[in-house]
């Protein structure tokens, strides 16, 4: 293929954002997303899509309908779950993404997925298990045994 022709078949866009999202150009990648035709955006185009959305314009909300509806689409693929884990941390709903992120995992093993868990650190169970977390026993006795490095 020439490279001065036009690109207008949706796996090329979607090859060429994709490569542009791993070099973090979201700008370039939502501008690329944005010419395939609206018939022709597969699940991982929309959830593509969508994550460029919330980084470009922060468009949270918005983009989090779009990747739950990739997600409706084609819910055995892991990355439409990482994509939504990663609007919902930009949206600041860190539990949600957690949640959306684990549900990814029972899907397949994805990098991306174990990265962002790992980044945010895992928690340990509370000392009395039988009581919430944000009980003041279970706080402050996690704190004392931490501080004691028992835990």
């Amino acid at each position: 293929m020439e490279s001065n022709s036009v690109i207008n078949e949706p796996e090329e866009l979607l090859s060429l954002a994709t490569a542009a999202m791993e070099k973090m150009n979201y700008a370039s990648a939502l501008a690329t997303l944005e010419k395939i035709p609206p018939y022709a955006r597969t699940p991982v185009a929309l959830s593509a899509y969508a994550l460029c959305l919330a980084e470009v314009k922060g468009s949270h909300k918005t983009a989090s309908n779009i990747c739950h509806d990739a997600i409706r689409k084609d819910p055995k693929n892991p990355e439409h779950y990482y994509r939504q884990g990663r609007i919902l941390l930009l949206a600041g709903r860190k539990k949600d993404a957690i949640w959306v992120l684990r549900m990814g995992l029972r899907h397949g093993r994805h990098k991306g997925i174990v990265d962002s868990l790992g980044k945010m650190g895992i928690r340990k169970p509370p000392p009395i298990q039988f009581l919430d977390r944000s009980n003041p026993l279970n706080k402050y006795l996690g704190l004392m045994l931490a501080k004691m490095k028992l835990r």
